[in-house]
């Protein structure tokens, strides 16, 4: 037989106590003494009290439960963002549930409702482009939520993130420092991505400026956000110019389709063709060569978009609009091109 679950009438019975003392002690709810709240946790931990989590939404009316709808589970990005929002949830004493959009705002809808049925206090977001009915279902709730992954000079809503065009406009800048002036931008649908746009138009910001003083010619290839995409790419571009010495992808998974297209097509990185990423993935540094790219500060942002969600469901207190940054990580897949 199963052992017998412990209860809080248990630990009632154990220290003395209440049920209501014990309950109010071990939901952190006020008027309980430090000496008398050590003495029920004390004695949860003797008995192998394991709190039941539909018992304690029942008692509180709270599940301390936050949900983040991503686009896609098939990208490490967002598991090492997942991995920074459980880490910070679980240290403040929150859970998190996890649903994927697949790139559709009435995916997302749809998911934010049904979270919402199972008692999701706040959400995390991905992007700035959203459904008008999605906020207001959130608003018409009063739930807290935060967007990430992107940035905007005024945010309408508490955001926290990074600025892609200015991070796309200094790796155009940085291989134009390098000598390139004629550029390959891989990237993946622009449609329902404000990311990839922002992307976009901060690279093809940066080629307009630099003309004034050495022009810089970009060719943009939209594909699918895979390694296949990436390989892809590579075959268009090659048949559109041959005198490309540089490719931006605006993510390292298409960088990856790309080298190893690059190979097949016996043209050396960076010797031939320097190649750069986007997102600095966890293998980006184990590439052959070393995959230069730029490291977006997900975990960073995981942890500040969870702690303040748990402030504002805690606390009240608002959630601040932050801009991270990121940087460049220079590495062996990126040099001067080659004199002719």
């Amino acid at each position: 037989m199963a052992p017998q679950r412990q209860t809080v009438r248990d630990i009632a019975r154990e220290t003395g106590l209440s049920v209501a003392t014990v309950s109010r002690a071990m939901n952190d709810l006020g008027n309980v003494s430090p000496k008398t709240r050590d003495r029920v946790l004390a004695a949860a931990r003797q008995l192998n009290y394991v709190p039941n989590p539909a018992a304690r939404a029942l008692s509180t009316k709270r599940t301390r439960t936050i949900a983040a709808i991503i686009p896609t589970i098939e990208h490490s990005i967002f598991a090492r963002f997942l991995t920074a929002i459980e880490s910070e949830l679980t240290q403040l004493g929150y859970s998190l549930v996890i649903a994927v959009s697949n790139n559709s705002a009435q995916e997302e809808l749809e998911a934010t409702e049904k979270l919402l049925g199972l008692g999701a206090e706040g959400f995390i977001f991905t992007g700035l482009d959203h459904d008008p009915a999605l906020f207001d279902l959130l608003d018409r709730r009063q739930v807290p939520h935060v967007l990430t992954s992107g940035w905007c000079a005024r945010p309408q809503r508490p955001l926290i993130g990074y600025d892609n065009g200015a991070l796309a406009a200094e790796a155009v800048n940085y291989l134009h420092n390098l000598g390139h002036r004629t550029i390959g931008i891989f990237h993946g649908p622009l449609t329902d991505n404000d990311r990839t746009r922002a992307r976009l138009e901060g690279a093809q910001g940066a080629a307009v400026a630099g003309m004034a003083s050495q022009p810089i010619k970009l060719h943009t290839i939209e594909t699918e956000l895979s390694v296949a995409g990436g390989s892809e790419a590579v075959g268009r571009l090659l048949a559109k110019s041959q005198d490309i010495t540089a490719i931006l992808c605006f993510s390292d998974i298409l960088a990856l389709g790309a080298s190893f297209r690059l190979q097949q097509e016996g043209l050396s990185v960076p010797d031939h063709i320097s190649l750069m990423g986007f997102d600095n993935l966890d293998w980006s540094a184990s590439n052959t060569p070393p995959l230069t790219t730029i490291d977006l500060p997900t975990t960073r942002m995981g942890r500040l978009a969870s702690a303040g969600l748990v402030n504002k469901l805690d606390h009240g207190h608002d959630i601040l609009a932050q801009n991270l940054e990121g940087k460049i990580i220079p590495r062996a897949s990126t040099g001067r091109p080659r004199t002719p």
